[in-house]
């Protein structure tokens, strides 16, 4: 059996490994750097999958952003579907300001023809 401590050292040292790369991916959209920060998330898809809730609730926030701002509608609305059912299974998943983006961007997608 783990002592307590090596598990959370652990868990932190995974929520940081995924963090890093995020917070970067974040950074380059709200800078307008939009396939810069769509490169990224791609690359991340496949381990986001196992990321805890708030991660992969801001990942799929950002990715369906960025395919939003690159005029790529309908994979925009998948992702922000996406993020939206997390949003409903775990409430407060997004921070406020992500939750705000969220809203606005379901409203503007759902307001443009299929």
């Amino acid at each position: 059996m783990k002592p307590p401590q090596l598990g959370l050292s652990l868990m932190a040292c995974v929520l940081l490994a995924c963090a890093g790369p995020l917070s970067e991916a974040e950074s380059k959209f709200k800078a307008g750097l939009y396939p810069e920060a769509s490169e990224m998330l791609a690359s991340m898809e496949r381990s986001a999958a196992g990321w805890d809730v708030q991660s992969r609730a801001e990942y799929s926030l950002y990715r369906g952003l960025c395919f939003g701002a690159l005029g790529d509608l309908p994979r925009a609305r998948f992702w922000l579907r996406e993020v939206l059912s997390i949003e409903a299974a775990w409430p407060r998943a997004l921070s406020d300001a992500d939750l705000r983006r969220l809203r606005v961007a379901a409203e503007a997608a759902d307001a443009l023809p299929e």
